[in-house]
């Protein structure tokens, strides 16, 4: 995925900058009490999964794929994915948002990836 990082919100900025360190897996982007997946994540999840593809914003003038798993029902989710062949790596809100409007009003929640889910990983 080479997408340019301008002209997007400083969380889909974020979203690209930590993709960028997980070429190869899916990333489940934490949003609340969901995981996300952008551009085409969401649309080899939405296929695999059998989920609706929606979108969120634009990039470049073009709608933005996006599609969401619950984080309650994800572990399901990750099975499929690992069956069918796919990665996924796991991105938490590494702070409550509250913490991050202290920063200020454009301030991201910070999330790294705490998790790699592959064959070998599950149980």
């Amino acid at each position: 995925m080479n997408i340019a990082k301008t002209s997007v919100t400083p969380m889909m900025a974020q979203y690209l900058e930590i993709k960028s360190e997980y070429p190869d897996a899916l990333l489940f982007y934490r949003m609340g009490d969901f995981y996300e997946m952008f551009f085409d994540d969401a649309i080899a999840a939405a296929e695999a999964l059998d989920i609706a593809l929606t979108k969120r914003g634009k990039h470049l003038g073009q709608d933005i794929p996006m599609c969401g798993v619950p984080v309650r029902a994800a572990e399901g989710y990750f099975l499929t994915l690992i069956r069918k062949g796919f990665r996924v790596a796991v991105c938490e809100q590494m702070e409550d948002p509250a913490e991050a409007k202290k920063r200020g009003y454009k301030a991201v929640v910070k999330r790294e990836v705490v998790r790699l889910v592959t064959p070998g990983t599950l149980t």
